[in-house]
C-alpha cells in the first residue's frame, strides 16, 4: 500500500474533524431524528472541496443516521426537500452553485481550514459540557 501524501492526511483529517463537530452539533438524524449510528452527512456530494467542509448552520454538512445516509446516497430527493424546507430554496440553490464552482485549493489552505475546525469543535465541545 502506497503511503499517503501530506495532502491526503489532512483532506482526512479535515474529513474526521468535521465529522466530529457536526454530529456533536447536531446530536440527532436531521431527517428522522434518530440518535443512533449518527454520520457526517452531505447534501452535496463530498467531491467538491469548497463544500465538503462546510459546517456553518445552512451548509453543506448536517447529521444523518447510517439509514438516512445511504438512502441519501441512492435516492437525495428526501434530503434535499428536508434542506429545501429549513432554509429555503435560494439558500439550496446558492449551495448547489457554490458546490458547482470549481476552485483549487491549496495543501496549506486546507491545512488553515483544519485549523479552524480544531477550534470551533473545541469551543461547541466546551459550550455543551458547560450548558449540562
Amino acid at each position: 500500500m502506497a503511503k499517503k501524501t501530506a495532502r491526503q492526511r489532512v483532506v482526512k483529517r479535515l474529513d474526521d474533524v468535521t465529522s466530529r463537530y457536526i454530529r456533536e452539533r447536531d446530536k440527532a438524524c436531521v431527517q428522522c431524528g434518530s440518535k443512533e449510528n449518527l454520520t457526517n452527512g452531505h447534501v452535496f456530494s463530498r467531491r467538491a472541496y469548497n463544500t465538503r467542509w462546510d459546517i456553518s448552520e445552512n451548509g453543506n454538512c448536517h447529521t444523518q443516521c447510517w439509514g438516512c445516509n445511504f438512502r441519501h446516497s441512492k435516492d437525495n430527493y428526501d434530503y434535499f426537500k428536508w434542506y429545501r424546507d429549513k432554509f429555503g430554496i435560494e439558500r439550496f440553490d446558492e449551495l448547489r452553485f457554490e458546490y458547482k464552482t470549481t476552485r483549487k485549493i491549496t495543501t496549506a489552505e486546507l491545512e488553515e481550514l483544519y485549523e479552524e475546525l480544531t477550534e470551533a469543535y473545541k469551543e461547541l465541545v466546551d459550550e455543551s459540557e458547560t450548558c449540562q
